[in-house]
């Protein structure tokens, strides 16, 4: 089991679409305009924190609307732990998974309102609000889309295979 480590928490409703998630006015080559946009659309009042280490709670369908890959990219180009939704957006899961971001599916609807934003303690499937006995247990993907999180992504992952062959 993991340590418990203290993050931030920032909470999120259901039907996040990956509009709110990320703004097409902010797709860019330059790297700092594109992770400006980061949740902008969802909670424009987040834009500005520093996400290094946080965890994303959401509820269902998240990540719904179009398959952009660059609304999951951003969650790893600002640093986010861990992301835990009651349930994704098929494309969006996948381009999660495919990137290499590490998600969950929440057993339960987060107890804390959309717009929350927590100090929680994580640990092995499981999180709870520092100091509270309020918890939210969570699930991991399958075995086979774990070794692709756990491989930095799909690209990473079948590299690998290559160059273990070679």
């Amino acid at each position: 089991m993991l340590m418990s480590v203290l993050c931030r928490a920032l909470v999120l409703g259901d039907n996040v679409s990956t509009d709110l998630i990320h703004p097409p006015d902010s797709f860019s080559r330059n790297l700092d305009r594109l992770a400006s946009g980061f949740l902008r659309g969802a909670a424009p009042q987040w834009s500005d924190l520093d996400f290094r280490g946080a965890v994303i709670l959401a509820g269902e369908n998240f990540g719904c609307g179009s398959s952009r890959e660059v609304a999951a990219s951003v969650f790893i180009q600002r640093g986010v732990r861990l992301v835990l939704a009651r349930s994704f957006a098929r494309i969006f899961y996948r381009n999660l998974v495919n990137l290499g971001m590490p998600i969950g599916l929440l057993e339960s609807e987060p107890p804390w309102p959309a717009g929350s934003l927590l100090q929680i303690e994580l640990d092995e499937q499981r999180c709870s609000l520092r100091g509270e006995g309020r918890q939210l247990e969570y699930r991991l993907p399958a075995p086979f889309l774990q070794r692709i999180v756990k491989a930095g992504g799909l690209l990473s992952l079948l590299g690998s295979r290559e160059a273990d062959r070679a």
